[in-house]
């Protein structure tokens, strides 16, 4: 069959585009100048208590926090959106290959369903790094706080340099993590699809048998032996060319 041969091949090409784009040096250098200029800014802070401290006191970190993330967000959003054209052009290989055996007799309900799950994409990846960034570098993260109320310094710019790189770490993971998943979705929608074509064919082949069984048993009834060595041929004929517009 080799149409489990084409998506196979292609199934470990995606994987392995997706593996390039993670192992890349664009990536593994994601925001070393926000993070060095934040890591500066903290270390400058005394040493803060979110329960005592003033209300101007908090409004400074909470805005050095928060350019932190937005920092990073452009950045970020074109991330996202080349995983999301990697993984939304590896799927439209995907339906193209299903298409082109013409496999789509049988289940073009379930072709539309499969063709739609491409609209599941961009949703599960937007926001995979831009939303864990958000979270951890917030007055509400515990860790982060640890960091805030140690004393102005280089151990504490160190902490934060720590800090930011963990957490855009956590941010990258997730994102590909959530593109893993993605692709996993993906392969399983296809293999339940392939699956009931072959299921389809099965009872296609099944009722087919019956109907040649069917046919031999009427012509032993009804022709001489004769006939029969004229009838059978064409029995058969009738058979393949139903058998070849099964597996097209």
């Amino acid at each position: 069959m080799g149409i489990f041969k084409s998506i196979g091949r292609l199934i470990g090409k995606g994987i392995e585009k997706v593996g390039d784009f993670f192992g890349s040096e664009k990536i593994s250098n994601f925001g070393r100048k926000i993070q060095d200029a934040c890591a500066e800014k903290i270390a400058a802070e005394k040493s803060y208590d979110k329960k005592e401290a003033d209300i101007y006191t908090t409004d400074r970190l909470n805005e050095i926090l928060v350019s932190f993330s937005e920092g990073y967000f452009q950045q970020a959003t074109s991330y996202e959106n080349a995983c999301i054209k990697i993984v939304e052009e590896y799927y439209d290989k995907l339906i193209s290959i299903i298409e082109d055996v013409g496999v789509t007799n049988y289940n073009e309900a379930n072709l539309k369903s499969l063709r739609n799950g491409k609209k599941r994409i961009a949703k599960s990846i937007i926001g995979a790094i831009k939303d864990p960034l958000a979270k951890r570098m917030s007055l509400d993260d515990s860790e982060c706080l640890s960091i805030l109320k140690m004393d102005s310094g280089l151990e504490k710019k160190q902490a934060m340099t720590n800090f930011t790189q963990k957490v855009i770490k956590e941010a990258l993971n997730n994102l590909s993590k959530n593109v893993r998943e993605t692709l996993k979705y993906q392969i399983e929608d296809i293999q339940d699809y392939l699956n009931n074509i072959l299921e389809e064919q099965e009872k296609e082949i099944r009722l087919l048998k019956e109907h040649f069984d069917k046919l031999i048993r009427d012509n032993e009834l009804m022709q001489s032996d004769k006939e029969k060595s004229c009838v059978l041929p064409l029995i058969i004929l009738e058979a393949s060319e139903r058998v070849c517009e099964i597996l097209k």
